[in-house]
């Protein structure tokens, strides 16, 4: 009798002693087939726990899901871009939303890194076009993913899902631009050698707008484009991307008005980077669309990050005078234009010029009549002048980012075409 006492004491202290999670039930919505039905108007946001959960066999989540799943469906009541996230959670949480009714059978609608969201940017959020009357199954997991294998991830907890309609860009009109100067740095790894520039700011363009006035894109109509600031830091090439979607549309402009806005030209059309040359000193406004669909009727949506990334020449300096202790001069010397050669075809209406630098450049700006200084190259050729005088003018940037603050002239005259006899 003695003996059963102390086993039945002992137990108790051992059952007091364990830990609290080892006698937790696994969630409610644990297997997919008791997953939790939510409803309601958007938006929808519920707080559950997946301590204790389990993974089922055919279950799949993401490739790095730990195995601690727990299971919703909701049903879309419009057809409309929808976030669904977990941003708030106790840890880095894995979300994937499928269609279908039968885990084995399930079809992916945004999971891994397929899409991202509004507010986390990251595997914890996706944004996707729900369809009316479609119910949609969301599998809720932690990140088992770890880049040491001695650090051992959290991946329990409280998780924060949350469904709802995707808000309109902050930067969707012109007059709301994001400003994309603040996040840019210029980096220099040694003294003397070239620098690097770069900018990076996250967006998105889910329900976008176009407005009135606003020009195409890259030749095309779009219609859901996101707007950016941009004051170049010195004058060169910048690199332009919206990293990491296919073929979006990207517009370099100068102006203060969507509809009074010059297009600033590319020199390259290669995906995923478009090159142009920007003055130091300009604010430049950057768009960024998606094509236009014919057979859905809208442009294509996404979410990216647009980045800004120039390649600086090296600071030049003037040597400290010998055994004196003055700080080096930075070079501030403007560099002297000149227009070398020219070539007119009087039928054809063209003109070409040929011109150079009292100094290296990191390229030209040219000027016809009463037009813009544009970034250009030697030599310039002008086709279809209309008969009259005009004047061509040119001026360098040196290295050091210096403009030629007289430029260069050549003035020229195209003759009226003469009538041909009866």
């Amino acid at each position: 009798m003695r003996w059963g006492i102390k086993v039945a004491a002992a137990l108790v202290l051992a059952l007091c002693l364990a830990p609290a999670s080892a006698w937790a039930a696994a969630p409610a919505n644990d297997d997919f087939a008791n997953r939790e039905v939510l409803s309601g108007s958007l938006p929808i946001e519920v707080t559950r726990s997946n301590v204790e959960a389990t993974h089922e066999e055919g279950e799949n989540i993401s490739p790095f899901a730990a195995w601690h799943s727990i299971w919703f469906e909701w049903e879309a009541t419009a057809t409309e871009w929808v976030t669904v996230g977990a941003c708030g959670s106790d840890f880095p949480a894995l979300i994937g939303v499928f269609t279908g009714s039968e885990l084995a059978t399930l079809t992916k609608v945004a999971s891994g890194n397929s899409a991202e969201g509004p507010h986390c940017f990251n595997e914890r959020e996706y944004t996707f076009k729900a369809l009316s009357g479609t119910k949609y199954v969301i599998g809720v997991d932690g990140n088992a993913f770890t880049p040491l294998p001695e650090f051992t991830p959290d991946t329990e907890g409280e998780v924060v899902l949350q469904i709802e309609s995707t808000p309109p860009p902050p930067n969707d009109d012109f007059a709301d631009a994001a400003d994309l100067t603040a996040a840019g740095q210029i980096y220099e790894f040694e003294p003397g050698a070239e620098r690097f520039y770069f900018a990076r700011l996250e967006g998105y363009n889910w329900n976008a707008s176009k407005e009135t006035g606003e020009p195409e894109h890259e030749g095309d109509s779009g219609g859901a484009s996101v707007w950016y600031s941009w004051t170049a830091p010195e004058t060169g090439l910048v690199h332009l991307s919206a990293c990491c979607v296919a073929g979006p549309l990207i517009g370099l402009y100068t102006g203060s008005s969507v509809d009074a806005l010059t297009p600033v030209p590319f020199n390259n059309e290669i995906w995923p980077e478009k090159q142009a040359q920007v003055v130091a000193g300009q604010t430049y406004m950057i768009a960024v669309d998606g094509v236009y669909d014919e057979s859905s009727g809208e442009a294509a949506q996404f979410s990216f990050s647009i980045n800004a990334s120039m390649n600086l020449a090296a600071i030049v300096v003037d040597p400290a005078p010998p055994g004196g202790s003055s700080p080096p001069t930075p070079d501030t010397t403007a560099p002297e234009t000149k227009v070398d050669k020219s070539r007119f075809r009087i039928a054809a209406r063209t003109a070409t010029f040929w011109f150079s630098a009292s100094e290296a450049v990191q390229g030209f700006q040219c000027r016809l009549d009463k037009g813009d200084f544009k970034p250009c190259g030697s030599p310039r050729t002008y086709k279809r002048l209309k008969p009259g005088k005009h004047a061509f003018r040119v001026k360098a940037v040196d290295a050091a980012g210096n403009v030629d603050g007289s430029a260069a002239v050549a003035k020229f005259k195209i003759p009226k075409p003469s009538r041909g006899r009866r």
